[in-house]
């Protein structure tokens, strides 16, 4: 199967919801090439397969993210979260640059019954495509998922 710009897609097994290439492409960018502080997936209108919605650049924050999560809509997320942990191995009081990739389930308690079940249905299928994610995150609220949690979870 193909997507309309020629571009390969995968099915899920268990939603039959497919993966787009652009989806991995995109994520290798930010994993690898750290082209991208984070990328914002969403389920087509047609609901047959992921694809990108919105790409943050390397100097976008994390409000960038927050706001491009809707509060009615599910989503996945990947976001890359550069972090200092204190060094032993420095001489003096030295820190150590960390990055971690997260995987976010985004699912509000507003979005429709069917929309949370084909991406709950999706999720597992869709973050094995993403090889290299690190930390699970799940939230349902803008609560559940600020940048203070990320950096509890990643340290």
């Amino acid at each position: 199967m193909t997507d309309e710009f020629g571009l390969g897609i995968q099915a899920n097994a268990v939603s039959g919801v497919a993966v787009s290439e652009e989806c991995v492409k995109v994520f290798q960018e930010l994993r690898a090439g750290r082209a991208h502080r984070f990328v914002v997936y969403k389920m087509d209108d047609a609901v047959q397969q992921v694809v990108v919605e919105k790409v943050g650049g390397r100097d976008a924050g994390f409000d960038d993210l927050a706001a491009a999560l809707p509060a009615d809509d599910c989503r996945y997320a990947v976001y890359d979260l550069d972090f200092a942990v204190a060094d032993a191995t420095a001489a003096g009081a030295g820190e150590a640059p960390r990055s971690k990739i997260f995987f976010i389930s985004w699912s509000p308690a507003t979005a429709e019954v069917k929309s949370k079940m084909i991406y709950a249905s999706s999720n597992e299928g869709f973050k094995k495509e993403l090889d290299g994610v690190q930390i699970d995150v799940q939230a349902t609220d803008p609560s559940e998922l600020t940048l203070d949690i990320l950096k509890d979870l990643a340290t």
